[in-house]
């Protein structure tokens, strides 16, 4: 009895171990990359686009720049880093990458961006957009 159910379990452990080597791997982006420093202008005009340098850490050498998560609010936003990690043979350090967010403003007014730069804290930049022609 005890050989049955030891092959019945040895059965079971080849049928489910076997993986799709198919499959897509994707790279890890699921936490946002601490901002560490924002360069933007204090001021813009309506339509001109707007580039902030942002600087951001990734946790090794194979971190690089994935996606902006942004969240509108009138004229708030807030911005967040996604890194990707590509990479095997990673160096362990903390790198600082470089990457720029660009905006066009739609109206006038005093625009606040906030970037993600860790748990419950923000760098927040302003910017003052006037009309065309103002």
């Amino acid at each position: 009895m005890i050989r049955i159910l030891s092959l019945f379990a040895l059965f079971l452990l080849c049928g489910f171990s076997c993986s799709n080597d198919n499959e897509e791997v994707k790279p890890r982006n699921e936490y946002p990359a601490m901002v560490s420093k924002v360069d933007v202008p204090e001021t813009a005009v309506v339509g001109e686009p707007v580039t902030a340098t942002v600087y951001f850490v990734v946790n090794n050498s194979c971190g690089q720049f994935g996606e902006f998560a942004v969240s509108m609010d009138q004229l708030v936003y807030t911005i967040k880093v996604y890194p990707v990690y590509v990479g095997e043979a990673c160096a362990m350090y903390l790198p600082t990458r470089e990457v720029s967010y660009r905006f066009t403003p739609e109206k006038p007014g005093t625009y606040t961006l906030k970037f993600w730069a860790g748990e419950d804290k923000f760098i927040t930049k302003t910017i003052v957009v006037s009309g065309a022609g103002a």
